[in-house]
């Protein structure tokens, strides 16, 4: 999946109830303006790692990961330690962007 998509998936999965429910403001992810109440299309440029944001916002959706086999390829471990860690109520580090 490129970037752009990717980002995508992670800008809609931001939107979804269950991961509202968590209290995730988007500054924690995305470089954002100073402005107070942001929109979709301002999210597009990453702090973090979106493979690892991706499988993040997945595991707090209940959904299926579209990265987590790219991830566990690249970091062996990695994506199953981020859904345990959501799965377990904590929120873990993620990796900055490249």
């Amino acid at each position: 999946m490129d970037q752009q998509n990717l980002n995508q998936r992670c800008v809609d999965l931001m939107q979804h109830p269950r991961v509202r429910m968590q209290m995730w403001n988007p500054r924690m992810f995305w470089k954002c303006t100073r402005k107070l109440n942001l929109t979709a299309e301002e999210l597009t440029d990453p702090k973090v790692d979106l493979c690892e944001l991706e499988v993040m916002l997945s595991a707090a959706a209940l959904e299926q990961s579209q990265c987590a086999d790219e991830l566990n390829s690249r970091n062996p471990g990695r994506a199953d330690f981020i859904a345990r860690s959501v799965r377990t109520g904590q929120r873990p580090l993620l990796s900055p962007a490249a």
